[in-house]
């Protein structure tokens, strides 16, 4: 496999495995979000915040992915990115790492997202 085809064959991989991270994460924490969304009193917006988890975990996910960039200060054109085989490896963990901080980012927003809402939610019921 030539360095172009690897590259071409690993973004849309690196890519897979980024929407999946980004999948994994709101399966894994959907129950536990959906019970503290229901047991809110304001329904309205524990509502919308369920709709909007999935969106909300998938889309950090992939704003990582795409966020980084092949071209580097060393490294301007397309011949000399797909040059090096260990650099377009190195991308591709860098892409996985962004991915995976931006999924921790949006899990800690929606934390306070839903800290402040029952904050609100307190305030509004007197309690």
């Amino acid at each position: 496999m030539t360095n172009e085809q690897y590259l071409i064959v690993s973004y849309f991989v690196v890519a897979g495995a980024c929407f999946a991270l980004g999948l994994a994460t709101y399966a894994f924490l959907h129950r536990s979000f959906a019970a503290l969304t229901t047991t809110a009193p304001g329904g309205r917006l524990g509502r919308i915040f369920k709709r909007l988890f999935l969106l909300g975990i998938v889309l950090p996910a992939m704003a990582g992915f795409l966020s980084v960039s092949f071209r580097t200060c060393d490294v301007r054109t397309y011949p000399g990115v797909v040059a090096n085989r260990s650099y377009l490896i190195a991308k591709n963990l860098e892409q996985l790492g962004a991915s995976l901080s931006y999924i921790v980012i949006a899990v800690l927003l929606w934390g306070f997202l839903i800290a402040a809402g029952f904050l609100v939610i307190r305030k509004r019921t007197g309690s």
